[in-house]
């Protein structure tokens, strides 16, 4: 079977599918928002874990100015965004939320969680913005290799 002009091969071939990547994501992440109960260490967890999965796997934008790129971009922003929100959740409502801007329902329930969710909300708008500014320098950075070290004898 020949090459097909355009078509990644060996190690730039995706070894998994990114929009599978990113459905699953945001998959997790929507079962982790709307599950009940306050955010804790198991959201740190998974946050990272998807984090370092996305990041393992990303593909580099095209560097033309086409809607493609752009949809990638934004793409990866949103999707490392959400998972980066989720990483930090628990930090945000132990030190921020509860802290400063603890409610209680009528019945006495804390309401801390859904403030942090309602923080994550807007925090993920600027991350996904930020993050899909900056994945030309992130996908330069993780395909960057590592320099040689020398030996210890030197």
């Amino acid at each position: 079977m020949g090459e097909r002009a355009g078509v990644p091969t060996g190690y730039d071939r995706p070894r998994v599918d990114p929009g599978a990547l990113a459905l699953a994501t945001v998959a997790g992440a929507v079962a982790f928002i709307l599950g009940p109960g306050e955010w804790d260490l198991l959201a740190v967890v998974v946050g990272l874990m998807l984090l370092f999965i996305l990041l393992a796997h990303h593909l580099a934008a095209p560097t033309e100015r086409t809607p493609r790129a752009y949809l990638l971009r934004a793409a990866f922003g949103a999707t490392t965004g959400l998972a980066f929100c989720i990483a930090v959740a628990p930090a945000i409502q132990y030190l921020i939320v509860t802290p400063f801007f603890h409610a209680e329902s009528d019945e006495g329930f804390s309401e801390d969680a859904w403030h942090t969710t309602l923080v994550l909300s807007v925090l993920w708008f600027v991350c996904a913005g930020v993050l899909a500014t900056l994945e030309p320098r992130i996908a330069r950075w993780l395909d960057r290799p590592r320099p040689k070290r020398l030996p210890p004898d030197h």
